[in-house]
């Protein structure tokens, strides 16, 4: 992965063919984002916003025929890689991939309509056929299926984004710290911590978004999508006080099927930001 971000930052030639390319292939617009936010991390938002232009050609042809997520990816990225150049601030950097993907689900229970309604289509389809497939099997259906709706397939789009752009972000600013500033990512990394009045704000939207009703449930997790970060940063400078990198492996693991997991990772951050948990923490012995 350094190699790749060596070549981008050879030129503006390269920096384009990996990002076009990346975007046309399926599955990989997340590494044209990430080639685009090291540009902005680098060499500021307008050589950024020019490569963003560019990747955004193959972009619109994916979109024709679909697929809407690497154009909000890299029009996320690019605002979301200019704030952290702005500011130097993980945590605002963060709340504004929340916000976009609130902003993606906005956009589309108001404008994006007749696009929902094809997704919607589709996932009606695709539980049919498990119901058919199943009930051809001779298996009882234990749980009930129930295709998503309009609201909660917006919410899953949001949510993918807010996510999405944070690993992208991530993998930039790694790969800028590798070539520029050899372990000042680690360092910035376990560092991070959002303030009380960024956690309260974030802890008010979500639970009023939850308190909306059940359609809402996939939204109430976007603005907690900074705390989930903040607080796998947390698990990180942890693990590393005490020798432990090994196991966080492990701690991935879990987190991708554990959900409780994830609610505890948030609450972990929301307390760090009025206990200090990383600091009480290295101020033990072997600290």
């Amino acid at each position: 992965m350094r190699a790749l971000a060596e070549y981008v930052m050879r030129g503006r030639r390269e920096a384009l063919l990996v990002s076009t390319m990346s975007v046309a292939l399926p599955m990989f617009f997340w590494l044209g984002a990430a080639v685009v936010a090291l540009v902005t991390l680098r060499k500021g938002v307008r050589e950024g916003a020019y490569v963003m232009l560019w990747a955004l050609l193959p972009a619109a042809v994916v979109a024709y025929f679909g697929e809407i997520m690497p154009v909000a990816a890299l029009l996320g990225i690019t605002a979301t890689a200019w704030v952290l150049r702005l500011t130097v601030s993980w945590p605002w950097a963060l709340c504004t991939a929340a916000l976009l993907g609130l902003v993606l689900g906005g956009s589309l229970l108001t404008i994006g309509r007749g696009y929902l309604a094809q997704v919607e289509k589709l996932f009606a389809e695709l539980v049919a056929g498990i119901g058919r497939q199943a009930a051809e099997n001779g298996a009882e259906a234990t749980v009930a299926l129930t295709a998503p709706g309009a609201s909660d397939i917006a919410g899953m789009f949001g949510l993918i984004l807010g996510v999405t752009l944070v690993i992208c972000l991530i993998i930039a600013r790694w790969w800028q710290a590798a070539l520029y500033n050899p372990g000042g990512f680690r360092t910035e990394f376990h560092a991070l911590r959002l303030d009380r009045v960024q956690v309260m704000g974030l802890l008010l939207t979500a639970f009023g978004l939850g308190a909306l009703g059940e359609g809402l449930r996939l939204w109430a997790w976007m603005p907690l999508v900074p705390l989930l970060f903040a607080g796998i940063a947390l698990v990180h400078a942890l693990a590393a006080a005490r020798g432990r990198g090994g196991w966080l492996g492990l701690f991935y693991a879990a987190l991708l099927v554990l959900a409780p997991l994830k609610q505890f990772i948030v609450v972990l951050a929301a307390m760090d930001s009025w206990l200090d948990i990383r600091g009480r923490w290295l101020k033990k012995p072997g600290g």
